[in-house]
């Protein structure tokens, strides 16, 4: 029986980083027939209690992406949050003594820089971390060099979920064959079929991402203030956001925000933690999809502030509903500009090739069909193949 540890904090939020780190469970429950005991790890830094009640389970995991984890359970720690560098690395060694315990561990933590201490190790990287040699001086430097070593050192594999992910890991770390780039499952081959109806779509722009501040924020406000100003061009069109929020204070101070913004329209309507069904029947109808991640940012000065790869972009897609993007980060990878959708710099350019959509309806549903074509090779079935010709080379 295999002992598999995931290193996965954010798992209440259930978000596209969840549903990839699903899938790549049932990959490996598959892989190993049943033989295997999974573990994702979570603990409470990030101000989420997972000790209440009301936490995330298994079961809603399954529930939200469609999936039937079998030999998938959690595994809850206390960290206390970190007051300073010695108290986080403090926690980061914890964690990383639990992972000496495992035949495998997957790290599928944003950002992460936790040493992997099982037989095998795997980082599956939604963007690479910076080296601590770059962000450390004087003394502290060469430490910093040490760990640079034993943390790259320390993993078989850097699975990538974009392209435009992998060119910032060779940047920040090395290029090599110990990187690969797996795109993120978003369906599987048979769901697709049929997914795009015209007949029923409806006068509906949709957003989907978590509501949430730092990192890689959706930017939710941005698109709500976008469509309240632009109103007098939307007036037959509603606007629709999906997503979960977390417990965290800022987390929900910003969904205020968009709720405040929001109200300044009657045509704006947000789901908040809304079930999988829900957001599968607003893609049916969907005709337009936003997407802002990185509005306002520099791709070049701060690149993990971009949508790395864009899981709902291509949910999106497949649905025939066609994207209007901003032009930055993994998107310029899915959509491809002016063939299956739009990429924009600016709020005048996101507003102004909404609206040709909008009034040319041929075009519209020509650019939804090839969103249909071009989805299909993000298949769950093509991830699960593409995992398990690497746990092969592994050996694991």
């Amino acid at each position: 029986m295999k002992k598999v540890l995931i290193l996965n904090p954010y798992l209440s939020t259930l978000g596209g980083g969840e549903k990839h780190m699903g899938y790549f469970c049932r990959s490996l429950e598959h892989y190993y027939h049943g033989r295997v005991c999974i573990d994702i790890l979570v603990f409470n830094t990030y101000g989420v209690d997972v000790y209440a009640k009301d936490y995330v389970t298994v079961e809603d995991l399954n529930r939200q992406f469609g999936l039937k984890l079998q030999r998938t359970k959690i595994k809850k720690i206390d960290l206390g949050f970190s007051k300073n560098r010695l108290e986080w690395m403090q926690n980061k060694k914890d964690v990383e003594k639990i992972s000496k315990r495992y035949d495998l561990f997957v790290n599928f933590m944003f950002l992460s820089r936790h040493i992997g201490r099982a037989k095998v190790n795997i980082y599956e990287c939604f963007f690479p971390p910076k080296r601590f040699a770059q962000e450390w001086k004087g003394l502290k430097k060469l430490l910093g060099i040490y760990y640079d070593f034993a943390f790259y050192h320390s993993y078989r594999r850097f699975i990538s979920n974009s392209m435009y992910t992998n060119h910032w890991l060779a940047q920040y770390w090395k290029a090599g064959r110990k990187n690969t780039v797996i795109c993120p499952p978003v369906f599987l081959e048979h769901e697709i079929q049929g997914r795009y109806q015209e007949a029923e779509k409806k006068n509906v722009i949709i957003s989907v991402g978590r509501f949430f501040v730092g990192t890689h924020s959706k930017k939710q406000l941005s698109m709500v203030q976008f469509f309240a100003r632009h109103a007098e061009k939307f007036l037959d069109y509603e606007y629709h956001l999906v997503g979960a929020v977390s417990e965290k204070q800022e987390d929900v101070a910003y969904l205020k925000q968009v709720k405040e913004a929001a109200a300044l329209s009657k045509h704006i309507y947000i789901h908040e933690n809304c079930s999988y069904k829900e957001l599968l029947s607003l893609y049916r109808a969907a005709k337009i999809f936003w997407h802002s991640t990185g509005y306002g940012e520099d791709e070049d000065l701060e690149p993990e502030k971009m949508e790395h790869f864009g899981i709902t972009t291509v949910e999106a897609m497949s649905f025939g509903a066609v994207p209007v993007v901003i032009n930055k980060g993994g998107q310029k990878e899915t959509v491809e500009e002016g063939v299956h959708g739009y990429r924009w710099d600016t709020e005048e350019e996101c507003v102004e090739k909404t609206c040709q959509l909008i009034k040319n309806n041929a075009l519209r549903t020509a650019m939804a069909n090839k969103c249909v074509k071009a989805a299909k090779k993000y298949s769950i079935e093509v991830f699960h193949k593409l995992n398990q010709e690497v746990f092969y080379e592994l050996k694991i």
